[in-house]
């Protein structure tokens, strides 16, 4: 294009382009259309980005206790900011700063309050690991009894939710007594 424009002067170039590139009145007619096309097909996927960006997450907990993330607007939702969850950014908590004013606990002190966590979460692992053995026994119980094969499915889901749930916390027990 540069050689063609030292070829010509300006009007003749102007002439040459609209010849070989566009249609005189397609061009004359279409010119701000044109223009306005090509500058919406520029600008529009610097916006999308921040409209994405830009968009309002809540958090909303239903009665059972689910928590759900979503885009739209819920009744009890609560709004959360996007970068209060970003993976990249260290949270206040885990860095701790020299000008507040924490308690210090002296090495016995954490030790002996250690230990008695450690105390506390092997009871609720021996109650846990009783309740789960109880639960599966009353649960064979029931499914090895014609007379409750019956009428007896509702109180076998419900046994069997509950024996999951008990495996659940004993699993979780044992990890926090594996660190």
């Amino acid at each position: 294009m540069a050689v063609l424009f030292l070829l010509f002067d300006k009007e003749n170039f102007d002439k040459l382009i609209r010849q070989l590139i566009l249609p005189s009145i397609f061009f004359q007619q279409n010119m701000k259309t044109i223009i306005f096309l090509i500058l919406l097909i520029f600008m529009l996927p610097m916006g999308f980005p921040q409209a994405i960006a830009g968009s309002e997450i809540y958090k909303y907990v239903d009665k059972d206790g689910n928590i759900t993330f979503t885009n739209r607007r819920v009744s009890n939702a609560e709004k959360i900011s996007i970068a209060s969850f970003s993976r990249n950014t260290k949270s206040s908590q885990s860095k701790p700063s020299s000008d507040l004013n924490l308690p210090r606990v002296n090495d016995t002190t954490q030790k002996n309050r250690d230990a008695m966590r450690r105390e506390i979460l092997q009871k609720e692992l021996i109650a846990e690991e009783k309740l789960f053995s109880e639960t599966r026994d009353f649960l064979d119980d029931i499914s090895n009894k014609p007379e409750f094969k019956n009428n007896s499915q509702e109180k076998t889901v419900q046994l069997k939710n509950k024996l999951l749930l008990h495996q659940r916390n004993v699993a979780a027990l044992k990890k926090e007594l594996g660190r």
